[in-house]
């Protein structure tokens, strides 16, 4: 492990990066627009999202988990995150969303009062920004941090410790605005889907893939363009079931075209930040294209909307130049492309980096 003074701007990164990825791109929060109140935000919101990255992160390098263990554990998050801490999964009404009914209704399975159409676009978003993204730009962007905890034991109880006072406030504050509590059926059902996503990251599907080092690169430009409509895609189709299903075709299709592109090409840390930049880029777009939140200034809501796009769009150029071919990559001598735990000594490198953090 490096250095305190070496990890903690990776830390801090991931800890607030997390939440701005997954809450302020879009631009539907009644805050929108007030740089103090977003300031403040991130307080409460990193503990719980930027917390979960880096857990997710850790556990991922120190069990030698690839890139699927780590979004198997995102996904895990996803589900927590509706069905146990904020408890949108089972709520029927939200005074402070007017369209509320109007989202869940057209995908509700009325056996089990779960709606289809937001519980995708939720655990998608999770899984996609509030922990894929901000690892996957760590990943790129911090090459001597590869294959290294970014936490040790303090750093792990303090961020877990936090993470839970944030996540019982939020789920105090999800029985008020919901108006109902958990019951044991929901809360072992949604354990049970949490705890199966677990285990699947700890096992061979959660293990790197194969590296093929001599494969040939895949144009930036694809990436970036692909990455965006895909995530356009994802936010946009509308929740229907004919959205929904269109929805989950764009995110298998995405999944298996990456998985091919990681074993036949080269695929590595340039491939994966641009991806995440695209993905960036992407939630900022959505964000213009949502409705100003009540109370919300048009001017204000618009001004956030802009600043995201030009730091997005800088992202990206970041992440092309820091990982641009033949340039020095830190820590492990060549760009990897494997997840959050890049490998640890020549003898793994083909291996880590292609398939693991």
């Amino acid at each position: 492990m490096l250095a305190l003074r070496r990890r903690l701007g990776p830390v801090l990164a991931v800890y607030f990066g997390a939440p701005v990825c997954a809450e302020y791109l879009q631009a539907y929060l009644s805050l929108t627009g007030n740089a103090l109140q977003l300031l403040g935000g991130l307080l409460f919101l990193g503990p719980l999202y930027g917390g979960a990255a880096l857990l997710i992160r850790e556990a991922a390098v120190r069990s030698g988990l690839g890139w699927r263990g780590v979004l198997l554990l995102a996904a895990a998050f996803g589900v927590a995150m509706p069905g146990l801490i904020d408890l949108s999964l089972l709520g029927e009404h939200r005074a402070d969303v007017p369209y509320w009914e109007e989202l869940r209704r057209p995908t509700l399975i009325e056996p089990l009062g779960v709606a289809a159409g937001p519980t995708l676009g939720w655990v998608t978003g999770h899984v996609l920004m509030s922990v894929g993204a901000p690892l996957a730009l760590l990943h790129a962007l911090a090459p001597q941090q590869r294959g290294r905890p970014l936490l040790g034991r303090t750093g792990i109880a303090v961020v877990t410790g936090l993470g839970a006072v944030a996540a019982a406030l939020v789920h105090i504050d999800g029985r008020q605005m919901y108006d109902y509590s958990p019951g044991p059926g929901q809360v072992v059902g949604v354990a049970v889907v949490v705890s199966a996503l677990g285990a699947a990251a700890f096992s061979r599907w959660g293990r790197p893939l194969p590296a093929d080092p001599s494969g040939r690169p895949v144009a930036p430009a694809a990436i970036l363009l692909g990455g965006l409509a895909g995530k356009l895609l994802i936010d946009l189709l509308p929740s229907t079931w004919v959205g929904t299903a269109g929805r989950a075709a764009v995110l298998l299709l995405g999944a298996a075209a990456i998985h091919r592109l990681a074993v036949t090409r080269r695929w590595e840390a340039r491939e994966f930040g641009l991806l995440a930049a695209a993905a960036i880029i992407g939630g900022t777009i959505t964000g213009f294209l949502s409705p100003v939140p009540e109370g919300v200034s048009v001017a204000a809501k618009y001004v956030q909307n802009s600043v995201l796009l030009a730091l997005a769009v800088a992202i990206a150029a970041r992440v092309h130049r820091a990982t641009a071919r033949g340039e020095p990559s830190g820590h492990h001598g060549g760009t990897g492309h494997a997840g959050p735990c890049g490998d640890r000594s020549p003898g793994t490198r083909r291996r880590n980096d292609r398939g693991e953090p």
